[in-house]
């Protein structure tokens, strides 16, 4: 087997810099759905960024959030809809630590997610962590999107309220706090 060529070498690094690029814009719009007095965008603003949201995505993209994070969606219509009824009133994302692996015109990526984020049904605040398993492709505009999105390992607890397990979903987080002598 041949050592890769400059250009291929170059090629690589383009890609795995555009990716990087397409994470940021990704977090950036996940975030900018909120106002800062934590309360979502108008209807009509919310739904263009989530739609700016969307076009992260191919087409065919699928999205696997789990059980609370939009469960398993199909497509950029129905990322659209989930970015835009997320259970979050305000929201950061930090992606970090990425492990990219180019080929060609698909790549793959694992990403380290830390979140802030308030709830819109209780407006308590939850620190999330969690893992994203991603697949990418180059499409024939030659931008890069991405094509399949899942995460793995969820942790999440409310802040300030002590010392308490890490639970996997906003569903436990509810049964851990309705526990008798939970601290609220």
């Amino acid at each position: 087997m041949s050592a890769p060529t400059n250009e291929q070498r170059l090629a690589r690094l383009e890609a795995a810099e555009a990716i990087r690029d397409l994470k940021a814009r990704y977090a950036a719009l996940a975030d900018a759905k909120y106002r800062p007095d934590y309360t979502r965008l108008a209807d009509d603003t919310m739904r263009d960024v989530a739609w700016e949201q969307a076009l992260c995505f191919t087409e065919d993209a699928l999205w696997e959030g789990g059980r609370g994070f939009g469960e398993s969606l199909v497509g950029r219509s129905q990322l659209h809809d989930w970015f835009q009824r997320s259970p979050w009133c305000f929201a950061v994302h930090y992606y970090g630590s990425p492990q990219l692996k180019i080929d060609g015109d698909r790549a793959q990526g694992v990403w380290r997610l830390w979140q802030l984020a308030l709830r819109e049904d209780n407006r308590d605040a939850v620190l999330l962590a969690a893992t994203t398993h991603e697949g990418y492709r180059r499409e024939t505009d030659g931008a890069w999107r991405c094509s399949h999105m899942r995460f793995a390992g969820i942790h999440m607890t409310s802040l300030g309220q002590g010392p308490m397990p890490l639970v996997a979903t906003l569903a436990a987080l509810d049964a851990r706090d309705r526990r008798p002598g939970a601290a609220r």
